[in-house]
């Protein structure tokens, strides 16, 4: 190498009492007698392309969970564009050192999520018992996994004991095509709210075939069908009993929705599985269409909706992890990727990530 001199750059570095710091940093040009070129030589506390340090890029980074782009470019007098860029590339040096890995997993819980009308929807894929993400992907269906199962040895696959989906065929035919050998367990939570949208079903046949008078009862009682009978306040209660006394096939309905929650509620797989039975005779006989309709499709698959009671696997994880996608969206404003929103969720949601947060240029 050959000294031809040096330069002073201006850095920007983390503030402190101060809204902006600024380093004079000499950095010497030397010229390599391989390749013949001239190359400026940085210290390693600082970008090599940038002029900030990797702990103002860091703080950046830290801080863009909380605060939105344009904050914090107003903040520091950078642009915004900028700010983005640095919070992405952080992240991804981090995910590079430290990426996903599917060794000893033994539980997955798929579900997608709506961002609107420019983004559609993603799938999200996280652990079952940490709650960690490990993919996130455009789009919903079978097409949005197959990349991930594809990556997937066969010993990581065979390792996977258990999957929790709804009840779209898509994840389903995605799940039993990769991992034939695992359980695949239907949510409560999704079960319930497809049984809610039978009541639904029910109460606007009713409201449309209704004289004048009982649609006065049924109007606007869209909310209170759903909600759980130990939850209504005396209002409601009476509000709801004046409904059910005046329409039976509401009635009807209402009572079939309760007892489904009744079935969620013994721990053993050997109380719920005759509960299950019970219940789907229930609806088949009911004489509702919705619920014929919803017995039948449940009746294929009596043993996904038990392998709940076998496993105890739930969705709250991974309906956390949605929330957590609206609040970064929300407060961050700025995230346009699909990539850049997986990489902030995994710095939320991983340990070993946020411990790495601080140990960027070890990366």
């Amino acid at each position: 190498m050959q000294y031809r001199g040096s330069r002073s750059i201006p850095v920007r570095d983390t503030p402190y009492n101060e809204p902006d710091i600024i380093l004079e940093v000499e950095c010497p040009s030397m010229r390599c007698h391989c390749c013949d070129m001239y190359r400026r030589i940085r210290p390693e506390a600082i970008h090599p392309s940038r002029a900030m340090t990797w702990r103002f890029m860091e703080q950046l980074c830290t801080m863009m969970t909380e605060c939105s782009a344009r904050l914090l470019a107003a903040r520091y007098r950078i642009s915004e564009s900028s700010v983005l860029r640095v919070d992405r590339e952080v992240l991804a040096l981090i995910d590079k050192a430290k990426p996903v890995s599917m060794e000893g997993r033994t539980a997955l819980i798929i579900d997608e999520k709506y961002l609107g009308s420019r983004r559609k929807f993603v799938t999200c894929v996280v652990d079952g018992y940490t709650g960690g993400i490990l993919r996130l992907a455009e789009g919903k269906g079978a097409d949005s996994l197959r990349d991930f199962f594809g990556g997937m040895t066969q010993e990581e696959q065979d390792s996977i004991e258990v999957v929790s989906v709804d009840r779209g065929n898509a994840y389903m035919k995605a799940v039993r095509e990769h991992l034939p050998a695992s359980d695949l367990s239907f949510d409560p939570f999704h079960i319930i709210k497809n049984i809610n949208d039978a009541v639904t079903e029910v109460r606007r046949a009713q409201y449309r075939a209704a004289d004048k008078l009982d649609k006065s009862f049924i109007k606007g009682q869209r909310f209170l069908l759903p909600k759980a009978g130990e939850k209504l306040d005396d209002d409601r209660k009476s509000r709801l009993k004046a409904l059910l006394d005046i329409n039976g096939p509401i009635q009807t309905a209402y009572l079939l929705k309760e007892q489904a929650r009744e079935i969620y509620k013994p721990y053993y797989l050997s109380d719920a599985a005759p509960a299950l039975a019970e219940w789907l005779e229930l609806a088949a006989a009911s004489g509702l269409k919705p619920f014929r309709r919803l017995a039948k499709t449940m009746g294929k698959h009596v043993r996904s909706i038990l392998d709940y009671f076998r496993h105890k696997l739930s969705s709250g994880r991974i309906e956390g992890v949605n929330s957590m996608i609206a609040r970064v969206l929300h407060k961050t404003r700025g995230i346009g990727s699909t990539e850049h929103l997986r990489l902030k969720l995994r710095a939320l949601t991983s340990p070993v990530f946020r411990l790495l947060m601080g140990r960027v240029t070890d990366c």
